[in-house]
């Protein structure tokens, strides 16, 4: 399994309100698990959930379909904590795009943050508000940071640049771009839980 952290950034954008990006949490993992076939859904999920889904272990049972260093009862436990989430389903990854929101003053505020499934079978992560780390222009990530970045964009084909000197400008942007084609523009179900 393949880890990589991406850090921190300062980025401020005419069209979109300013936003201070402090620090990222950047992580790619290999898919061992199956995905559906038919796997175009896009799920909101909790900011809690979104930032707990980041922890090695569970990362793990999601990429996974193994029991490999877990008592059994552990991984059913969070096997069906991702199941009740909506990303997995019949033992098998079941989205595409995760965004986190966060509940405040009755409304759902949609964070900066994404998981996706690449087409090749990765898992990529990214957290523009975490705190994980504190230094982006010398992060040994900012290679696969910006390599995943145009991965994503070129699989939406989306028209956005990346500027690999400071790639969390252009997660931003792909974020808030896919955020406002797939969830501000639609009906959205959310889990029971909300």
């Amino acid at each position: 399994m393949s880890i990589f952290n991406k850090t921190n950034i300062k980025g401020f954008y005419n069209k979109f309100p300013k936003l201070i990006i402090e620090m990222c949490e950047f992580k790619v993992v290999t898919v061992e698990r199956p995905i559906r076939q038919d796997n175009n859904n896009v799920v909101l999920i909790d900011y809690y959930d979104f930032v707990k889904i980041s922890d090695t272990k569970i990362m793990n049972v999601l990429v996974k379909d193994s029991r490999e260093n877990y008592s059994k009862s552990y991984y059913y436990y969070i096997r069906d904590y991702l199941n009740k989430l909506r990303i997995l389903k019949e033992n098998m990854i079941n989205v595409k795009l995760v965004f986190p929101f966060e509940k405040a003053n009755g409304s759902l505020n949609l964070k900066k943050g994404i998981i996706y499934v690449t087409n090749d079978k990765q898992v990529v992560y990214m957290n523009l508000h975490s705190n994980v780390y504190s230094n982006c222009e010398n992060c040994v990530a900012k290679p696969f940071c910006t390599y995943y970045l145009a991965k994503i964009v070129g699989e939406y084909r989306l028209k956005i640049g990346i500027n690999k000197g400071n790639p969390a400008e252009s997660w931003d942007k792909t974020i808030s771009s896919l955020q406002s084609k797939y969830i501000k523009t639609k009906v959205i179900e959310l889990s029971p839980s909300v």
